[in-house]
């Protein structure tokens, strides 16, 4: 291993432990480099990858400091305490869902991005001037389309992808009412009730309850912020287990926003491919990276056609446009059936609408500003956390998308805490929902898209840190 890359293992380490603590300024590049006996280019490189992570972050004229210690998953150490599990109906998720959308709550438990972005505006001028066009000509404003759908937004979509490395065909694509009706289709497509889904945990409680009703059992495979899926756990419960697909969201992923390195991609497709299994990839968040460039997809090094990879707008650019696609590789066809056969078909305007809109340059635009602005929300609200929330408090760095995973002490019930939140017209997600078996009891997930007043936001994250305390108080 490079002496920079031990390094930067080793102050990682320090930082997700707590030793070094969020705000703590680290040794100066010549201090560090004589404490270790290593040159000033060693400690250079190791800064400026953990600047990258987003662990440490550079400030005028006084070195490096600690933005924030990375939440901890406690994942379980051994394959035998791992077991298949049919998920319960889960009442509280839906309570969360539908108060996420009241006007007279903070949203900060919501999945929605903010829709304050001028591209949102042209999207709707777009759709808006389609219809006037459609009933000049007296087109019917009925109309659908029909599964695959909208081939110029295939086509697109096809474009689109390439940006990041992912070669698709636009015969395989197949457009879907959201993200979440993708998910749905690519599970029923590859697997059958009873069957075993391999998922990363902490996981989304929406792809949770979907399987539920699928009637399909989960095998939960513990994840870190750092590195994405325990990739040695999934291959010794490949060995033991009969799985029939692997799911994951190896791209900012919801809850913990990780990116899963390339070579950890590369060494999951290599698992798959030698138990024959197709991978799900949930990419809905892969667009909103803060760092310059794309990450490359778990589909863009597939050639085989086993990954069936699914995204959609609604993170993107607004979640009401209900547009999402599965770039389903081999599974094309029976995806394409089914989706005829239980939802028939999209609405064909909307779908027009969005591949003149994603034709010219206008996404590009909105991505560069949307995630500049997430950037900078998600900066003010690890640090009012780290001001405001009690000791032992953990919380990760996203690297993209617009939620951060937050490790509250023990003795904080996630539950508790969301519903005497909401008595305070605080709506935040609690970390019980995003796993089976009770382990992120006390976490909690914010989205801090939403975060446009910061003088409201400080006073509402004063709020919940004194919840909190209350909280622990009485316990």
């Amino acid at each position: 291993m490079y002496l920079y890359r031990r390094l930067m293992t080793q102050l990682a380490h320090q930082i997700e432990t707590g030793v070094l603590r969020p705000g703590q300024t680290l040794p100066s590049i010549r201090e560090l480099a004589l404490q270790r006996s290593v040159s000033r280019n060693t400690v250079i490189q190791a800064y400026d990858r953990l600047a990258e992570l987003g662990l440490i972050a550079p400030r005028d004229r006084s070195g490096f400091y600690v933005l924030c210690s990375t939440a901890r998953t406690e994942p379980a150490t051994a394959i035998d305490e791992l077991m298949p599990s049919t998920p319960g109906r889960d009442h509280l998720a839906f309570s969360v869902v539908r108060s996420a959308g009241s006007s007279l709550l903070a949203p900060l438990g919501s999945a929605h991005p903010s829709g304050e972005f001028p591209a949102l505006q042209s999207f709707r001028r777009i759709y808006n001037r389609q219809q006037r066009i459609a009933r000049r000509e007296e087109v019917r404003l009925t109309q659908y389309e029909v599964p695959p759908g909208h081939a110029g937004l295939r086509r697109q979509l096809v474009r689109h992808m390439a940006r990041s490395g992912t070669v698709v065909d636009a015969e395989e694509i197949v457009i879907t009412n959201g993200c979440q009706e993708a998910l749905s289709l690519a599970l029923q497509t590859v697997a059958a009730a009873g069957d075993i889904v391999a998922i990363e945990s902490p996981g989304f409680y929406g792809t949770l309850q979907c399987l539920e009703v699928l009637g399909m059992r989960i095998l939960e495979i513990p994840s870190d912020p750092l590195h994405g899926i325990n990739l040695e756990l999934l291959s010794k419960a490949l060995e033991r287990w009969p799985i029939r697909v692997i799911l994951v969201n190896p791209l900012f992923s919801n809850p913990q926003g990780h990116v899963m390195p390339e070579n950890a991609a590369r060494r999951l497709l290599s698992l798959a491919e030698r138990y024959d299994l197709p991978i799900i990839e949930d990419d809905v968040f892969g667009d909103l990276s803060y760092e310059k460039g794309r990450p490359r997809t778990v589909r863009s090094w597939d050639t085989q056609g086993r990954v069936l990879l699914c995204s959609s707008l609604s993170k993107s650019l607004d979640s009401d446009l209900r547009l999402g696609w599965v770039a389903a590789g081999r599974y094309s066809e029976p995806l394409c059936y089914r989706k005829y056969v239980t939802t028939m078909a999209c609405r064909g305007q909307i779908q027009a609408a969005a591949a003149e809109f994603l034709s010219g340059s206008r996404f590009g635009r909105h991505i560069r500003t949307v995630t500049r602005c997430y950037r900078e929300r998600r900066d003010f609200a690890l640090e009012a956390i780290n001001r405001f929330f009690p000791d032992p408090t953990h919380v990760n760095m996203p690297l993209g998308g617009f939620h951060c995973w937050v490790e509250l002490p023990a003795a904080v019930n996630s539950t508790r805490l969301y519903s005497e939140l909401m008595q305070q017209g605080i709506n935040a997600t609690p970390g019980s929902l995003f796993g089976t078996r009770g382990q992120f009891d006390h976490f909690l997930r914010i989205n801090y898209s939403c975060i446009n007043d910061r003088e409201k936001y400080t006073k509402i994250f004063n709020k919940i840190g004194n919840t909190i305390n209350s909280i622990c108080d009485t316990v």
